[in-house]
């Protein structure tokens, strides 16, 4: 069911694109003559980016194969956090409270998260086969 990310995070992203950038994506096919990109350069550059999309899809489900998903989601959160200190120390932006609030909010997400047992172990807790089901007899069940 992962691919289901795919399926309609590209069907979201084809109406956004032609609701509200379809002459970027005209000027993209065209062949602009000067331009300091040609189509099979851009063409190259597409393809490329559609590969590693896919491999980033490729290695979410590997990931989800060995662990779990909250550690996915707080290590993506992590990765938003490591381009907002590059775009400080690169441009000089200025954050405002909010950034630090989620900043807090990501490292304390974290501390939990580590601080007790993984869920995936399944080493002496229940499974969804140990749980029984008992009827009663005055609602139809014992």
């Amino acid at each position: 069911m992962v691919f289901m990310k795919g399926f309609f995070g590209t069907l979201i992203s084809i109406v956004q694109l032609v609701a509200f950038e379809l002459d970027s994506v005209r000027l993209l096919f065209d062949n602009n003559e000067g331009s300091p990109c040609n189509l099979s350069w851009r063409m190259i550059l597409f393809s490329t980016h559609i590969v590693t999309r896919a491999l980033d899809v490729a290695g979410e489900m590997q990931f989800l194969f060995v662990s779990e998903a909250a550690l996915l989601n707080l290590s993506l959160l992590t990765s938003d956090l490591y381009a907002a200190i590059f775009d400080i120390l690169t441009t000089g932006l200025h954050l405002t409270i909010h950034f630090y609030v989620a900043f807090f909010l990501i490292f304390a997400g974290i501390v939990l998260y580590e601080a007790g047992p993984s869920p995936a172990n399944t080493h002496g807790g229940a499974t969804p086969l140990d749980i029984e089901i008992r009827k009663r007899k005055n609602m139809g069940y014992e």
